[in-house]
């Protein structure tokens, strides 16, 4: 499986069909156990120690990881039009899973960086 995967969506010509962030929205809203998120995402660079600043730009969401009982940001909404993530080590993974009923949501796929899945 490839190391970032993303939710994208064609015509049937195989043209790009961009997803807008109302319909991100509208998906989430109908999907169990995630949620737009509030705010920037912080991370602190391991190297350096510095904490760096990711802008949400109004589409990234988060899941509920019950292994964890956290909310963890996981997805983002590009304003290209689809959804970017990093690719879990499972496919019964719950991010897996969360992505995949988005994806049917929005009548999309869900695909790698060499049009994988």
């Amino acid at each position: 499986m490839a190391n970032f995967l993303r939710i994208e969506r064609e015509t049937r010509d195989g043209e790009a069909r961009p997803i807008s962030l109302k319909e991100w929205s509208e998906a989430i809203d109908n999907v169990d156990g995630v949620r737009l998120c509030v705010g920037d995402a912080s991370v602190r660079n391991p190297l350096t120690k510095e904490n760096v600043i990711i802008p949400n730009r109004g589409g990234d969401a988060e899941i509920f990881r019950e292994d964890c009982n956290r909310w963890l940001r996981v997805l983002w909404w590009s304003p290209h039009g689809s959804i970017h993530f990093t690719a879990p080590e499972s496919s019964d993974d719950p991010l897996l899973v969360t992505a995949r009923a988005l994806a049917d949501q929005l009548e999309a796929r869900i695909v790698g960086d060499e049009g994988e899945i």
